[in-house]
């Protein structure tokens, strides 16, 4: 169902890197590697921006632990904004609170400073409308 989630976030120089990485780590399974890019800012401030990245089987068993995680307010958000957060190209695109995760919660956010979170979803042919569907019914079946 799931071809391959990417988690992203970054670091400002106000905040600590360590502290972003972990609230990242937190929203992760266990061993999941992390990955740092400096770059600059529009000021040239220094931002690290974190990444990581799910295949497949470890993607789709990420889709089922955040199903169980995210409080019901917030799942019941996320599905009914399927079809306006999902493109063409059947990206289904969320974010998750990166303070919440911070503290061991998984909440989602539609703040700035937060974790972005790009799912590419199977779909044969690749269309909106089929990719729609499917998370809605796999949403919908929990």
């Amino acid at each position: 169902m799931i071809h391959y989630i990417l988690f992203r976030t970054q670091s400002h120089v106000t905040e600590d890197v360590a502290r972003v990485r972990q609230a990242l780590a937190n929203v992760l399974p266990p061993e999941t590697s992390i990955e740092e890019e400096e770059t600059k800012g529009y000021f040239d401030n220094p931002i690290i921006i974190l990444s990581a990245r799910l295949e497949k089987k470890a993607a789709r068993q990420y889709l089922d632990f955040l199903t169980s995680k995210l409080p019901e307010a917030d799942l019941k958000g996320l599905v009914k904004e399927i079809p306006e957060r999902v493109t063409g190209n059947c990206d289904l695109f969320f974010k998750l609170s990166k303070q919440d995760a911070y503290l061991g919660d998984i909440r989602t956010s539609y703040a700035e400073d937060s974790i972005a979170i790009r799912a590419r979803v199977e779909s044969y042919p690749a269309k909106k409308e089929i990719c729609v569907n499917k998370l809605e019914e796999y949403f919908n079946g929990r």
